[in-house]
């Protein structure tokens, strides 16, 4: 046997992968981009209007599909809801991590990287950064339980936050105080400058990105 047809025989145990016809390759195609469409137009109008406010035929108006296209990839509004919201989370938790980890800087400075990171990705998606700023706003949210896994992004961030603010207690760059405690706060206060950028919600102009970046490495870093 040559090392292509070896190459080609799965392993004893594994599936073999499926060989799919352009046809339908093209058929799975639209249909993701159909539910990315959906789930854009979605979290424009819940950033908008609220989620009692928004109906599933609003979405389907304005994305130009039918109420019965939507409910054939989501149950319920609420459903919808909590994919939008999911949807950014963990290619979010990625880079925070690929930043926690970065060899060289001090965890200070890789602390305030990591608080420039989230607010150049909340700036990126400004109707995203609207809803998970609420939905983490005591007495905010718009659905009356937190679902689960949203619940573990947000901690694992918090966790992130505050393993580097352990590491910045340790090479003397970040201020003492609980690393859980003191990452609870910089997260506080990152959903309250989203609520009030005036590049993300209808605030007027206030306190800039740049602004806040300082603030945090002042508050939190020892020069």
């Amino acid at each position: 046997m040559t090392k292509r047809e070896s190459a080609e025989v799965p392993e004893e145990g594994t599936a073999a992968p499926e060989r799919l016809s352009p046809r339908e390759v093209r058929r799975r195609q639209r249909i993701e981009l159909g539910r990315e469409q959906m789930l854009e137009t979605a979290e424009e109008l819940f950033a908008e209007r609220g989620y009692h406010e928004t109906n599933l035929k609003d979405v389907a108006r304005r994305c130009e599909f039918s109420v019965g296209s939507i409910y054939s990839f989501f149950d319920s509004k609420e459903a919808l809801y909590l994919a939008v919201l999911m949807r950014r989370g963990p290619g979010r938790l990625e880079d925070m991590k690929r930043l926690a980890a970065a060899a060289g800087p001090s965890a200070g400075e890789r602390f305030v990287a990591l608080v420039a990171a989230e607010l150049e990705h909340r700036r990126k998606y400004p109707a995203w950064a609207l809803l998970d700023a609420q939905m983490t706003k005591a007495g905010g949210r718009e659905v009356a339980e937190v679902p689960q896994d949203y619940k573990d992004i947000h901690r694992e961030t918090l966790r992130i936050l505050a393993g580097v603010v352990a590491d910045g207690q340790a090479d003397g760059t970040i201020r003492p105080g609980d690393p859980h405690a003191l990452a609870r706060m910089c997260g506080a206060l990152i959903d309250s400058f989203t609520l009030m950028d005036p590049m993300i919600s209808d605030e007027p102009e206030g306190l800039g990105a740049e602004e806040f970046v300082t603030f945090v490495r002042e508050t939190f870093t020892v020069a």
